[in-house]
């Protein structure tokens, strides 16, 4: 049994990030403990609806938001003032945009020597490249993440896959950048820039089959890495062979023990696609289960969310929500022996905890009122019912 205890407590963050790699690296932080304090832009006049911050819901759970319009003389100065008491700056503008606005590293570090300051973009910080604005999926098609789905699924033309993977081992390595920093920072006393981009992150995804190419592996005699997805008489399920010990199992499993394994990876795999294919999916699981070989069913996203193993790991949560009342989300996939990751708050609205946060910071209210009168930053309360349970 885990304490309540989580390991990033008493880390602050200020979060400059929007899209998806940045807010999906300060959720990571939020889930172990950081507090993450997310900086939305200038809230739209008279907005019909709530407004939430920027980002999905899923990669908000756990912060706060202040809304500042940092391109106001005022706004700018209380973003440099937050970023004078916080552990870590993350930021996902095109490069340059921070130093513009006076929150580049240079100048926040000159205040704040412990400051860890992560940079997430396309293409690096610096160098013949760095100019280039992207989203993961560019980094999907010039990092040869596209060109490899296609040579696994022998197609004529690349296509995109259905979830923006570069993005996602983006926001992942910069967690785990930031995490190695701070470890650092407890040993040198001093912090650190952080560059991390969407097309190193991808070739980095990709290093099993990027080596063979960049070791004189050509377009002609490329092997494609897959596992192959093979049809039952209701279904689909996939089933890695392996070696010769799993292939004792899976034969055993699915009725032909003592068959002997092909020497050729295809005729192997065709030999299992013969034996699967006039069984039912749960004919297939409950044999190689019993034979202890490794399988998986392939399952629509509805099904899988709702996987009686997610839920008994304890991968799916409950939570507030400001909008839709209460939402199941995904938790923290970390699971600790002594410490706790998972959200620990619903998604803020923009600007939903400006005065709070800047109270926090030490401003006066007639100053805080006169921010807000200014348009320097901006705040949005919660509906009433989302407040009273949170009270």
């Amino acid at each position: 049994m885990t304490n309540g205890r989580r390991i990033l407590e008493g880390i602050r963050v200020l979060d400059f990030t929007r899209v998806v790699a940045g807010p999906y690296c300060t959720r990571m932080l939020a889930d172990m403990g950081a507090d993450v304090i997310k900086v939305d832009g200038p809230l739209p006049p008279r907005a019909a609806q709530p407004v939430r911050s920027n980002g999905s819901v899923a990669n908000n759970l756990g912060k706060r938001s202040i809304s500042i319009d940092l391109k106001h003389p005022d706004g700018g100065a209380v973003a440099r003032d937050l970023a004078a008491s916080v552990d870590v700056v993350v930021e996902n503008f095109t490069p340059g945009v921070m130093d513009r606005l006076g929150l580049g590293y240079d100048m926040l570090s000159e205040r704040n020597p412990r400051l860890v300051f992560a940079s997430i973009s396309g293409f690096g910080q610096s160098g013949s490249f760095s100019h280039r604005r992207a989203y993961g999926a560019t980094a999907h098609a010039e990092a040869g993440w596209l060109w490899v789905q296609q040579q696994a699924q022998g197609g004529h033309a690349p296509f995109a896959p259905g979830v923006t993977v570069a993005d996602i081992v983006t926001g992942m390595s910069a967690f785990s950048a930031i995490v190695s920093a701070l470890y650092d920072r407890g040993r040198t006393g001093r912090g650190q820039r952080i560059d991390v981009t969407l097309m190193d992150c991808q070739l980095a995804m990709l290093s099993e089959v990027a080596v063979p190419a960049l070791n004189g592996e050509t377009e002609a005699n490329w092997t494609p890495v897959r596992h192959p997805v093979h049809a039952t008489r209701d279904g689909h399920v996939t089933i890695n062979i392996g070696g010769l010990h799993n292939w004792k199992r899976i034969a055993e499993g699915l009725g032909h023990a003592g068959e002997a394994m092909p020497s050729d990876q295809a005729a192997a795999n065709a030999k299992v696609a013969g034996w699967v294919a006039s069984l039912t999916i749960d004919e297939v699981a409950r044999g190689l289960e019993r034979a202890g070989a490794p399988y998986g069913v392939t399952k629509s996203m509805p099904a899988a969310a709702t996987h009686p193993y997610f839920a008994e790991r304890g991968m799916v949560a409950e939570m507030d929500d400001s909008v839709e009342g209460r939402l199941r989300v995904v938790s923290s996939p970390l699971f600790f022996s002594d410490a706790v990751s998972a959200p620990s708050r619903r998604a803020p609205l923009a600007g939903e905890q400006t005065r709070e946060l800047l109270a926090e910071a030490g401003f006066a209210t007639d100053r805080i009122d006169a921010l807000i009168a200014a348009g320097a930053v901006g705040e949005q309360a919660a509906p009433a019912a989302t407040r009273s349970r949170h009270r």
